[in-house]
Formats: C-alpha cells, sequence, structure tokens
C-alpha cells in the first residue's frame, strides 16, 4: 500500500537525518510515490509527524495497558510501567533522534508534537494516583505535582543520567523510583 511506503520511507528519512532537514520531494523519492500522492495522506510533513507521534503514544498506551491487565498493586504497577515504558523508549531510534533534534534545534513543530508524549504520560500516572489515593494506598494531596515529579525523576534517569558514563538498566531505575515512591508517598498506618 502507498501509504505504508510514505510512512516507513518519512520514518527513515526522519530517524536518518532529522526531521527539519527532510523534504517532502525526498521522502516521495525514497517512497517510490509523486509528492500528490503523499499530499493525498498527509497534508504536510508535519502532518506525517504528527502521524508518528501518535502511533508512538499508543504503543506507549499498549505496554501500559498489558501491565494494568495485571492487577498489581499501585506501586508495582509504576515500577512496571517505567520499566517497560525506558526499554521501550530505548529501542525507539526514531522517536530518540526527534527528541534529540527538538532539544539541539528547539524546533517548535517537534516540541508541540512531543508535549503530546509528556502529557499522555502524565494524565496516566495521574490515574494511577487517583486511584490509589481513592483506595487509601497513598495520602499526597496534590495529584498533579506527584504525577509531574514522578515523570519528571522518569524523564532524568532516562535522557540526563544515562548520558553520563554511569550507565543505568531499566530495572534498577525503575526500582530507585518505586522506592522513593513507596518511602515518601505510603500512607502510614498507626
Amino acid at each position: 500500500m502507498k501509504k505504508d511506503q510514505i510512512i516507513e520511507a518519512a520514518r527513515l528519512l526522519f530517524h536518518k537525518y532529522g526531521f527539519k532537514k527532510v523534504s517532502m520531494d525526498e521522502i516521495a523519492r525514497e517512497a517510490g510515490v509523486t509528492k500528490r500522492t503523499i499530499y493525498s495522506y498527509f497534508s504536510s510533513k508535519e502532518d506525517l509527524l504528527k502521524y508518528f507521534i501518535q502511533e508512538e503514544i499508543l504503543n506507549m498506551k499498549n505496554i501500559v495497558e498489558e501491565i494494568d491487565n495485571k492487577n498489581l498493586d499501585f506501586f508495582e504497577t509504576v515500577s512496571q510501567s517505567i520499566c517497560s515504558l525506558l526499554k521501550y523508549r530505548r529501542d525507539r531510534n526514531f522517536l530518540n533522534t526527534i527528541t534529540k533534534e527538538a532539544e539541539w534545534l528547539k524546533n517548535p513543530i517537534i516540541i508541540n508534537n512531543l508535549e503530546l508524549i509528556d502529557t499522555q504520560i502524565q494524565n496516566y500516572i495521574k490515574g494511577k494516583l487517583e486511584k490509589a489515593k481513592e483506595s487509601g494506598n497513598i495520602y499526597y494531596e496534590d495529584v498533579d505535582i506527584t504525577a509531574f515529579l514522578i515523570y519528571k525523576m522518569y524523564i532524568a534517569l532516562m535522557f540526563e543520567w544515562n548520558e553520563s558514563e554511569k550507565k543505568l538498566d531499566e530495572q534498577l531505575i525503575a526500582s530507585s523510583i518505586s522506592a522513593i515512591l513507596k518511602n515518601g508517598l505510603r500512607k502510614e498506618v498507626n
């Protein structure tokens, strides 16, 4: 199918050269289609990027839903979700390339699209926190702040720590975050 050819060509070129450096002409040439064919599926290069971001969000959502279906406690769910998302993110060359390009070039189109992923992950964490709070497993009052902090710990360990010389594996990152959450959020029983 031509749409699949376009998607794969764009993915390959965005990964290889970055979003900004790739033109619709190059995508058409790589896909073996005309530019007009591309525009019959995608209105712009930005629309292609949005397609990829939505695809990434869906993939991440599927990962955490699979963990949710295990009916684990809050802390184990968060730990396994973080570990699985770190592994997924590590193995996604396209997503890593786009994220680095957003950081280096401060490209607002990419940044705005990546913020969709941030929002989805934070909303997921917030939902888990609200459920744990309702069940009495945690006591923290402001779930928005807590969701933000959990997400930022995840991001800092994934991007900033892993760029240093001492690499952390996903399981160690997940268990470290889980330990902080358990000791800082667990409801004390008198």
